[in-house]
């Protein structure tokens, strides 16, 4: 039965797993408080018969000893009628002498016969003969110069109904409570299971129509509505992860596609007639050479964003000097753009702090080179580093063409660019500050941009110093 409960549980539905446990752990509850029940009422009630027993015993020995007399054997015959009186039903009662020479007796019920033995001190004891139980009490009675023994045997039949009844009761209501049991479980296990049923439905329906089904969240504040906010949480990242995943396929896409439809008119004019005019050919060759450059960085620059959305710390963090790099950095700089006035500034003390120095690295790149590209005549770049007391902050600020107002926020955009076909003529391809702003998140930093057209832009980037471990 036990292995049969077992596979049904493993195999069924949750509802029945459910209904199917809370049955048997209402019954075993139910038949362990039957058993102490019935064990506490079976004690209580063998007890008042033995108080019964030893309470009839004192009457009768306190009755002779009222007797003021030399009791002989005839006077003891002749209390009979006192017997009688103190006899109780199916229960017998006899006094002998310790001859085993019986007196008295009266009984009243069918009792097996008992050999009489006299005793020389109290004895109680339960016996069990012809499928009855009984309670035989024998007690030496030494009275009035009499010496003999009174003796009790008191059958337990009403203790036995009792208990018969006490057992078809429990045994009732034991199926009962199980039958209810599994109805309210039904019911209940149905009514827990509902969101989970929608849970399913609405993964099916994700499955057929899309992204756009979202569970229903239950009023009730219980483990159920929080799992309906968080499902519906995770598919509005997943939404908003596959709406970015298309958005980023089509501008790859349409990025891609112009350096390779250039490439693919030159070659159609090499192979026409470039093979003759040396002019054509040396045109057709530079323009190739300079779109496979932009086609190189481009793929270059997704494969950085592709790591940078994908950063994991597979790397070790590295206490990072700040100052020696950004000196570093600045001199490198300098020499590759000897036409450019690089102002550095280090708030002092500046600590070290903790980061993979490649990523810091490559933040200051990319912030550096857009204010190279877009410093128009003014070449001149003002690059700050400070510290407060939890946070790390650098400032690359150029007083170039800036940025619109209205095109500030979407300029960490995947391959978003303010002016096209100029951007395109720098070599941009409208990764690098999304490449950026994707690290600095994985450090739990900020990066800022301030803007005016005309005037410049300032670009703070915010690493705070610590929960690094969750990196």
């Amino acid at each position: 039965m036990i292995t049969n409960l077992r596979r049904l549980s493993q195999k069924g539905s949750w509802q029945t797993k459910l209904i199917l446990s809370g049955s048997v752990a209402i019954f075993l509850t139910f038949s362990l408080f039957s058993l102490l029940e019935y064990n506490s009422v079976s004690k209580w009630m063998l007890t008042r018969e033995e108080l019964i027993v030893k309470k009839t015993i004192a009457d009768i020995t306190t009755y002779y000893k009222g007797q003021g007399k030399i009791l002989t054997e005839d006077d003891i015959r002749d209390s009979n009628q006192f017997i009688k009186k103190m006899n109780d039903k199916d229960q017998l009662i006899r006094i002998y002498t310790v001859k085993g020479k019986i007196l008295v007796s009266d009984k009243n019920g069918v009792f097996p016969v008992l050999e009489p033995a006299p005793v020389t001190k109290q004895k109680l004891e339960k016996i069990t003969t012809e499928d009855n139980e009984a309670i035989v009490a024998k007690y030496p009675l030494k009275v009035n110069g009499f010496t003999g023994t009174i003796e009790i045997v008191r059958e337990l039949n009403s203790y036995q109904k009792m208990m018969d009844h006490l057992s078809v009761v429990m045994l009732g209501f034991g199926v009962a409570a199980i039958l209810f049991s599994a109805l309210c479980g039904f019911f209940l296990a149905k009514q827990l299971l509902r969101p989970i049923r929608n849970l399913a439905d609405t993964m099916k329906s994700i499955k057929e129509t899309g992204f756009q089904g979202r569970m229903d969240v239950y009023k009730q504040k219980d483990e159920l509505s929080d799992l309906s906010i968080l499902f519906n949480e995770m598919m509005d990242q997943i939404e908003h992860s596959f709406i970015h995943q298309k958005q980023f396929i089509e501008d790859a896409s349409h990025e891609l596609r112009t350096p390779v439809s250039i490439l693919e008119g030159h070659l159609s004019l090499l192979n026409r007639w470039g093979k003759k005019d040396p002019a054509i050919l040396d045109e057709s060759l530079n323009a190739s050479l300079y779109e496979v450059s932009r086609l190189k960085k481009l793929v270059v620059d997704l494969l950085e964003l592709t790591r940078a959305e994908n950063l994991r710390t597979s790397m070790a963090l590295e206490i990072v000097d700040i100052e020696q790099m950004l000196q570093k950095l600045v001199k490198n700089l300098g020499m590759i753009h000897p036409d450019f006035q690089f102002d550095l500034k280090v708030g002092h003390p500046l600590r070290m702090i903790w980061i993979i120095e490649q990523h810091l690295q490559q933040i200051l790149i990319i912030l550096l080179d857009n204010a190279i590209k877009y410093s128009g005549e003014n070449n001149k770049i003002q690059i700050i580093a400070k510290q407060s007391k939890h946070e790390t902050i650098l400032v690359v600020e150029d007083f170039g063409i800036g940025i619109p107002k209205e095109h500030v926020s979407d300029v960490f955009n995947r391959f978003y660019r303010v002016d096209k076909a100029r951007s395109r003529e720098n070599g941009g391809t409208g990764l690098g500050l999304s490449i950026a702003k994707r690290i600095i998140s994985k450090y739990n930093g900020d990066i800022i941009i301030e803007s005016q057209e005309g005037k410049g832009t300032k670009v703070t980037v915010i690493l705070p110093d610590h929960d690094f471990a969750k990196f």
